[in-house]
């Protein structure tokens, strides 16, 4: 697992992997937090739309990054501190796959396609089902609160294991 304490500082494409993907999931994170309907109808759509066209266009990205994050190498000697790592990174993968799962599965059961921006649509397979749509949104965004969290500890466990090895 390329945990972060494994991520190399001599290793820039592992950096940017890295770096990018929390950026991402903290990017995405703001996006979901402007949905607010204290802001007006219109303002709280357009926010909905910009979210699910982001989470869209990403979600194969942090796809690939979950997967080089689980799959590259394995460290047999691993140390507490390697083992709250991997807690830490398998919580955010779940995380993770989790929203990319019911991200669209919000959208769909409220009626609508997959919108994304102005590009293309996915149309709903599932069609309206109001009560469905209420139990995956309130999950999606239970989970998403979670996010914050995990891309904090990630870092800090970046910034950790960089102290630790002087």
């Amino acid at each position: 697992m390329k945990t972060a304490r494994s991520i190399s500082l001599s290793a820039p494409l592992a950096l940017v992997t890295f770096f990018g993907g929390l950026g991402l999931l903290v990017w995405l994170y703001l996006g979901g937090g402007a949905i607010d309907p204290a802001k007006g109808r219109e303002a709280m759509i357009a926010a909905i739309w910009s979210h699910v066209g982001w989470g869209v266009v990403t979600a194969p990205w942090l796809l690939g990054y979950v997967g080089w994050r689980l799959f590259a190498g394995v460290s047999a000697r691993a140390t507490l501190l390697d083992k709250v790592n991997i807690a830490v990174l398998i919580a955010l993968a779940a995380a993770v796959l989790f929203l990319i799962v019911t991200g669209p599965i919000t959208v769909w059961t409220y009626g609508t396609g997959l919108k994304v921006f102005d590009w293309f649509s996915i149309p709903s397979p599932t069609g309206k089902a109001p009560a469905l749509h209420s139990a995956v949104e309130q999950a999606h965004v239970f989970v998403a609160h979670g996010v914050p969290w995990l891309v904090g500890a990630e870092a800090g466990l970046f910034v950790l294991g960089r102290v630790n090895r002087r």
